[in-house]
């Protein structure tokens, strides 16, 4: 009997190992592909490589392979900061931005006209679930767009501040490059404006037809 109560206990033990990691959270998402020129592929942990694309979520722990002459640009939006990263070079993505054991030069890093979060994440981003959700609103024409959240007068103005941030950003953004529209998906999800999030991502499907990252952005 306690011989039988004993591998009763030992099987459960081990089948809580085994099923320990499908419980797992995934690996955070900390930054998105603004721009791509050349050749790069990406590493997912838990499939084969790809080719990068715009508007791509790029998780911690997965890479990046760049070949020579190869420039990507990877928006850390909790950061409020760009890197520009040129192959060739593998690329390591981690939450305090990305490292590279082979890479020749360091990555050239600028400030992204964006609001600072909160520490511990509670402002909503489009690299939260809650921004997922907030990106994920439109995917067809059948689907009625959420109301917009009230905004206090501090709110419209940093609204307004950032919105003239991207208008010159994208004065001197060349074809390709969404880093603007990043931005501009980010702040409005910061201030939970959901229809205005909503008429964005229906213009960049338009603009960017062939991008199946964005047309399945939701389900990355």
């Amino acid at each position: 009997m306690h011989r039988a109560i004993g591998m009763f206990f030992s099987l459960l033990v081990v089948t809580s190992l085994w099923c320990a990691p499908a419980f797992a959270e995934a690996p955070r998402l900390v930054c998105l592909v603004s721009a791509v020129t050349g050749q790069a592929k990406i590493s997912p942990a838990d499939g084969p490589k790809k080719p990068l694309d715009v508007f791509t979520r790029l998780r911690a722990g997965e890479r990046l392979e760049l070949a020579k002459g190869t420039e990507v640009q990877l928006a850390f939006l909790q950061k409020g900061t760009r890197e520009i990263w040129t192959g060739p070079a593998t690329v390591l993505i981690t939450v305090d931005g990305g490292q590279s054991p082979d890479s020749s030069t360091p990555p050239t890093v600028d400030k992204l006209p964006l609001r600072a979060k909160p520490a511990g994440g509670e402002a909503s981003s489009i690299l939260t679930q809650a921004g997922e959700q907030a990106t994920a609103q439109v995917k067809t024409r059948e689907v009625t767009l959420p109301e917009d959240k009230p905004l206090s007068d501090e709110q419209r103005a940093q609204l307004a501040d950032v919105e003239a941030q991207v208008a010159q950003m994208r004065q001197s953004t060349p074809a390709g490059d969404v880093g603007p529209d990043i931005v501009l998906l980010e702040e409005l999800t910061r201030l939970d404006q959901r229809r205005r999030v909503g008429e964005e991502l229906k213009r960049l499907r338009a603009a960017y037809p062939d991008n199946a990252t964005l047309a399945n952005w939701e389900n990355q």
